[in-house]
């Protein structure tokens, strides 16, 4: 009778939807990434074999799967056929990649299994392991290989020197890009008047920043594009540093809201900071996002950089990145249902604001299209 496996480390991600788990019994150890409830029915849960505690089958461990248990890999795949000794708890970490979306277990620092963000988004899923050695068809681990021969050691190198410099006190980070941020607003909407922390006391540190010029309030975010969002370099592969990194911002026209309306959109900004790492999602030019906080007729926001038409603003880099700035603009439910008539219509929708002479200026205004 197998015994039932044993769990030898468990971290989540920084929030919570994502748990990477090393199990072990008699016969295996196995790393997965188990999804949190809120999210498990659009993710499900990836497995990445990494070692054989006995000696492997000649073929594929069809028994075990049909028993409920976790497989053996066939002898031939790794580089132990007659088995390998028991991971010790002690000598294992886990490090999460910078979008939180996938993650590595390191034994004595050195890689001995990972999980890519990209694998939660496809319908096969792959792993990569240290001790694996060849693939067959059937199989969803495949070797790690050589350092220099496979792109996850680059990655989890990254990830390693990510999480180190942010748990480093001696050289906070914080306080450099948060002034870098402020200046750069300050450079276009003035000195900023009040800074409102955002992060809920979570890692990273997020905050946002309340401008005023020419009758127009600014609220802008920093510390969002610290991460990388989840879902763009499996999207945009090469190209992914361009898209994967945001920050929000809202311009209120002071003339037609009151102050409370302002500040319950500002609120409803800054909620929005938080949600491509809440739900393993992203945020890009034309995505839409429901708000309870805005004033009727609208009960959704368009996010934008074209509907900007003010004088030129570059946000700093980060880690090398751009960074996108999005306004957020209020839409009404029929505006709404048009992005949503067919893919990509959030940018149709923008195309039809600003043939409506709608900027990223927040003004009451009249829907755009007739019922």
């Amino acid at each position: 009778m197998s015994q039932e496996p044993i769990t030898l480390i468990e971290q989540p991600n920084s929030r919570h939807t994502l748990y990477a788990v090393v199990e072990q019994d008699e016969r295996t150890a196995y790393f997965y990434l188990y999804t949190a409830e809120l999210i498990s029915k659009k993710y499900r849960m990836r497995a990445c074999w990494l070692r054989n505690l006995q000696a492997g089958p000649p073929a594929r461990d069809s028994a075990a799967m049909e028993n409920g248990m976790a497989p053996m890999l066939a002898a031939r795949l790794c580089n132990h056929p007659e088995g390998k000794e028991p991971l010790v708890a002690s000598r294992l970490s886990i490090v999460w990649m910078p979008e939180d979306d996938g993650a590595a277990v390191l034994y004595d620092g050195e890689i001995l299994g990972v999980i890519p963000g990209w694998s939660l988004y496809v319908d096969e899923p792959a792993a990569y392991a240290a001790d694996c050695i060849n693939v067959d068809e059937q199989q969803l681990v495949f070797p790690l290989g050589e350092r220099g021969s496979n792109e996850q050691y680059d990655r989890v190198a990254e990830a390693v020197k990510f999480r180190t410099e942010w748990e480093s006190v001696e050289e906070p980070r914080w306080p450099v890009i948060q002034e870098q941020f402020i200046s750069a607003y300050e450079s276009r909407f003035g000195k900023m008047q009040q800074y409102y922390a955002i992060d809920n006391k979570e890692w990273p540190p997020m905050a946002m920043g309340k401008f005023e010029k020419d009758n127009v309030v600014y609220f802008m975010t920093m510390g969002v594009s610290i991460r990388p969002m989840p879902w763009v370099a499996y999207l945009y592969n090469e190209n992914a540093s361009a898209f994967r990194r945001m920050e929000l911002g809202i311009a209120i026209n002071k003339a037609d809201f009151t102050e409370e309306e302002i500040m319950k959109m500002a609120e409803g900004l800054s909620v929005l900071a938080d949600i491509p790492w809440r739900h393993i999602s992203w945020l890009g030019e034309g995505h839409t996002v429901g708000s309870s906080k805005l004033t009727a007729p609208f009960e959704s926001l368009v996010l934008s950089a074209a509907l900007y038409n003010g004088d030129s603003l570059v946000l700093p880099e980060m880690y090398g990145d751009k960074v996108n700035l999005y306004w957020a603009s209020p839409i009404t439910p029929l505006e709404l249902g048009f992005a949503h008539r067919k893919p990509n219509g959030g940018y149709e929708l923008l195309e039809k604001m600003i043939e409506h002479d709608i900027t990223h200026v927040v003004n009451r205004r009249s829907e755009i299209f007739q019922q």
